[in-house]
């Protein structure tokens, strides 16, 4: 996750630069989320988007852009519509430390370190990346690593059979020890609930810089747009798979909000949340890697494979 702003300092900044944005683009999405940009990097740096963006050591991208896409220009528009709305959500511009919400989010390890994240999804299974494969002795539950929280060992770990090199089928279970008390397991999200999604939420303990270099440990939360919700369109006539390196029908692409948060190293395996009619969180999918566009270690969107098409292995590799 991203570096955190103070939450009065987040609200304001996103505040006046919706609305600065929407005076100055009231239906160009991509001069919207230009304009936005600017307003809000003038906010934090008291310059220019030029100075920001090296402030806050971000560089110009050489190749394909998130901005090509109109379903991540309409989709961040909307959250950021929704996020300037609610004043205690305002995470379109900085992770923020989670609280109460998610203890279902665990830290995943070794013996010596700590390195992924996982999602319980019953009282001793914790769903997690493939590629985590040497991490899988210890969970901890708990929101900071460095704090209190309890760890929990791993009996067992099953990775997809399917997995490859190319994170095809990037999914493993944790079979701990001994189940997981007063957390409540997350529901997986339906086909439908994830089709209808436009954006989610992302959780977990990863790095907050863009090199993915430093800050692991503290469990944070960022609102992502949705970009495509199974790698199955098409952006200025080529593929998903081809532009973001996603796997036709089986992953999410999630694109970084509108400035520079975004999942990072240490994040692989976590969730990325979405939610009904009725503002409840459902696992929609799991933190593989970072799409084709980075420029970044971080900072580019990310890949997240939908649970949805692994029921019928999930609960059968859990028994």
């Amino acid at each position: 996750m991203a570096k955190i702003l103070s939450n009065a300092r987040r609200h304001t900044v996103v505040r006046k630069a919706l609305a600065h944005a929407q005076k100055t683009a009231p239906k160009d999405h991509r001069a919207f989320v230009d304009a936005f940009r600017e307003h809000a990097f003038r906010e934090i740096t008291g310059s220019g988007s030029g100075g920001g963006a090296r402030s806050l050591g971000l560089r110009r991208p050489t190749g394909a852009l998130l901005a090509d896409d109109p379903r991540y220009l309409k989709n961040v528009r909307e959250l950021a519509k929704r996020s300037a709305k609610a004043a205690k959500n305002a995470r379109i511009i900085g992770g923020s430390a989670v609280g109460k919400e998610f203890p279902d989010c665990v830290a995943v390890g070794d013996d010596q370190q700590w390195g992924c994240t996982g999602t319980l999804i019953a009282p001793n299974v914790v769903l997690t990346a493939g590629h985590c494969l040497q991490l899988h002795t210890r969970v901890f539950v708990g929101n900071d690593v460095e704090k209190a929280g309890r760890t929990l060992r791993i009996a067992r770990h099953v990775r997809h059979p399917k997995w490859d090199a190319h994170y095809n089928n990037d999914l493993m279970l944790l079979i701990l020890e001994k189940p997981v008390t007063g957390v409540k397991p997350r529901a997986l999200a339906t086909t439908s609930l994830i089709d209808a999604a436009i954006d989610g939420r992302v959780v977990g303990f990863g790095t907050t810089d863009l090199a993915g270099t430093t800050g692991f440990g503290l469990k944070q939360q960022t609102d992502v747009p949705i970009v495509s919700k199974a790698c199955s369109g098409k952006v200025k006539g080529k593929t998903d798979g081809a532009v973001y390196g996603c796997h036709l029908g089986r992953e999410i692409v999630a694109g970084k909000p509108l400035l520079n948060h975004d999942t990072c190293k240490g994040d692989s395996g976590g969730p990325i949340y979405v939610a009904d009619g009725k503002g409840k969180w459902f696992l929609g999918g799991v933190t593989s890697r970072g799409t084709d566009l980075a420029q970044t270690m971080c900072g580019d969107g990310g890949l997240y494979t939908r649970v949805d098409k692994y029921r019928d292995w999930i609960a059968s590799a859990s028994k």
